[in-house]
């Protein structure tokens, strides 16, 4: 005879047992680390958090120019958002009107000069023109002074570069952005933020211990040209300005934030399959905190706050490739990422990994420098996705791998143990 008794509470304890079970799991994934350690679960840095949510939205990356090899980076700049400095060098020097001089960061001096206020540099133009030339003169004679034996030394009287300091009419400009760029300038001391009279501080990341910022900007400007029964444009500082985003990102010159690149990478790496061969996580073992860092600095091996920002998360099962977690510290080069996807056998011996020329295009017209295809939206996004790995954990001026170690990797190594001398 059945004893239905007994059954049901058994069937009651297992019920009971699986949600203990789920509770207890859930509690030490989810809760647990937030009450023990938040910052596992918080953005790693306020740079980090400046990088995705600042930096990102108002970087603009868009195909080379006809004939060209470089991509053109641009700033969307921003009146009472973007912070600038104007920063003068050994050689480089800034004529300012006397409203925008306190703006104007000196040679040597030991603060940065931040501001919120659009300015922009330019070279000089009309009356200005002829007293940067005076200043240049002045600048290389004062050279020439401080070597007196520069003949001798067979050194060359350096060619000063001279800017000028104005105010563009509109609220927003477009300004030259750095090639090749992975982080953005940081500063965390020795900096002030400098208001106009009637302005404050508004925007909540200018208050913060450290800020990302744009130096020396000069306005980016194009011209178009006639060719082959079409129309292109390339650079020109005495070009016309952009009037507009819509024209930047329009389908004349087809420019693409770095946040969106960034999203469309990811969606390319879950397409194609990347994480079938790669996982994305410096795991709690000692080969994987060397391999990421050396056996003097282990790297931290990856906490919940570095995917935050990521809309589906990798961390993958097999390393059939190798780990991607730090590849943006590890492999920085445009270049190189340009010959591995197209030729992946050529650019590492024995990789098993396909080609992806399908991330670049053909050139008909033979007007390009590179040697295979050429890159398309598809090759920059997923360059961009990978160039966020390890990049972004501390500011550029701390050692990323000189971040939380919670397995102890120096003391294994070194065959000590917590709490042992």
């Amino acid at each position: 005879m059945i004893n239905w008794y007994n059954i049901e509470k058994s069937a009651l304890i297992t019920f009971v047992g699986i949600v203990l079970l789920f509770s207890f799991s859930t509690a030490i994934v989810v809760i647990a680390p937030r009450h023990i350690d938040p910052t596992w679960t918080e953005p790693t840095s306020r740079y980090q958090v400046q990088m995705y949510e600042i930096a990102d939205p108002n970087i603009y990356i868009g195909n080379p120019v006809n004939g060209g090899y470089d991509l053109q980076f641009v700033y969307h700049l921003k009146d009472q958002f973007t912070l600038l400095a104007f920063e003068e060098s050994e050689f480089t020097k800034i004529m300012a009107p006397d409203d925008l001089k306190k703006y104007v960061t000196a040679y040597k001096d030991p603060v940065l000069k931040l501001t919120a206020n659009l300015n922009l540099l330019r070279k000089p133009e009309k009356e200005m023109l002829t007293k940067s030339e005076e200043l240049k003169k002045q600048f290389q004679a004062e050279w020439i002074a401080n070597h007196p034996n520069w003949k001798d030394e067979k050194l060359l009287i350096p060619n000063f570069e001279i800017y000028e300091l104005y105010k563009p009419l509109e609220s927003f400009a477009f300004s030259v952005g750095i090639p090749e760029t992975i982080v953005n300038e940081w500063v965390d001391s020795n900096f002030e933020i400098i208001g106009s009279e009637d302005t404050e501080i508004k925007i909540p990341y200018h208050s913060e211990p450290g800020v990302i910022f744009v130096k020396n900007p000069i306005e980016y400007k194009i011209s178009y040209y006639n060719y082959a029964g079409g129309r292109g444009w390339h650079y020109d500082p005495n070009g016309d300005a952009i009037k507009d985003l819509n024209e930047l990102v329009g389908e004349k010159l087809q420019f693409h934030s770095r946040k969106d690149l960034i999203e469309n990478g990811e969606n390319i790496y879950k397409s194609e399959g990347c994480w079938y061969c790669h996982t994305d996580q410096t795991r709690t073992l000692i080969q994987d905190t060397v391999l990421n860092g050396s056996e003097s600095f282990p790297a931290p091996p990856s906490s919940a706050n570095e995917y935050i920002y990521q809309e589906v998360s990798f961390p993958g099962t097999r390393r059939i490739g190798p780990d991607v977690s730090r590849v943006g510290i590890k492999q920085p080069s445009r270049d190189w990422h340009r010959g591995h996807f197209w030729s992946p056998k050529t650019a590492s011996v024995g990789s098993v990994m396909p080609s992806f020329q399908h991330f670049f295009d053909t050139d008909p017209r033979g007007t390009s420098k590179n040697n295979a295809g050429i890159p398309n939206y598809k090759f920059e996004a997923i360059y961009q996705y990978l160039m966020t790995k390890g990049t972004r954990i501390t500011p550029p001026n701390q050692a990323w791998w000189l971040g939380k170690d919670p397995v102890n990797t120096l003391e294994i190594i070194e065959g000590r143990r917590r709490g042992q001398k």
